[in-house]
């Protein structure tokens, strides 16, 4: 009786483990600050404050083309509104910055990240392995490239003067800042010419290779 009850205890304790390592929550809130496109701080109804990552889309960082753009349309969209954070039971609970990984969902059921694909201010994201609603983003991502006033014809298109000519099949800006294939959603990318940012340390044409 006494090694069944061990058991248990120890299955108890490796669920919980497993369970903080995977996102399956929903947690209520209120947003309390837009940090940028991608990137929210909400004050949850437990009394806690939490910085949110949306999963499945990336939006530009300070300084690169429609970062103000995507950061204004983020806010215009959950600034003091109500909203459910959801985990995703194919990632993380949190990222490498301590930051919350959810679907943020509006009032009326709209899903925050979706939004941003389709108002073209944002792009699909995987980081590391599939998550659950990659279908539905793909397929607003697709539909957002059409659009003239998306970032992938105002930003991303090859020639901008917002990007770094080296790599010329996505939008990287040039220096400053140096940046690290850690700081860029982009891999295995074209590299030619002088490559600013270094991302093609073996000189085989390939930036960024996993």
């Amino acid at each position: 009786m006494r090694l069944w009850l061990v058991l248990c205890a120890i299955g108890v304790v490796a669920a919980a483990a497993a369970g903080s390592q995977t996102g399956s929550f929903k947690l209520p809130g209120s947003v309390v600050h837009v940090v940028d496109g991608d990137t929210i701080d909400v004050a949850l109804d437990s009394g806690r404050r939490t910085r949110v990552r949306l999963i499945g889309v990336d939006t530009p960082e300070r300084g690169q083309c429609f970062f103000t753009h995507a950061t204004n349309v983020t806010e215009r969209l959950s600034a003091a509104k109500r909203v459910v954070l959801q985990g995703d039971a194919t990632q993380a609970t949190h990222d490498r910055y301590g930051r919350l990984l959810a679907y943020v969902w509006l009032p009326g059921g709209h899903d925050l990240g979706l939004q941003l694909l389709r108002a073209g201010v944002a792009r699909v994201y995987v980081y590391d392995r599939r998550f659950m609603r990659l279908a539905v983003y793909n397929r607003a991502e697709q539909r957002a490239k059409k659009s003239p006033n998306s970032l992938w014809h105002r930003c991303y298109a090859p020639g901008k003067r917002a990007c770094e000519p080296s790599y010329p099949d996505v939008c990287i800006p040039p220096p400053p800042p140096d940046l690290d294939c850690s700081d860029i959603p982009f891999r295995n990318f074209r590299v030619v010419g002088r490559d600013p940012h270094h991302f093609d340390g073996n000189h085989d044409g390939v930036g960024c290779e996993r």
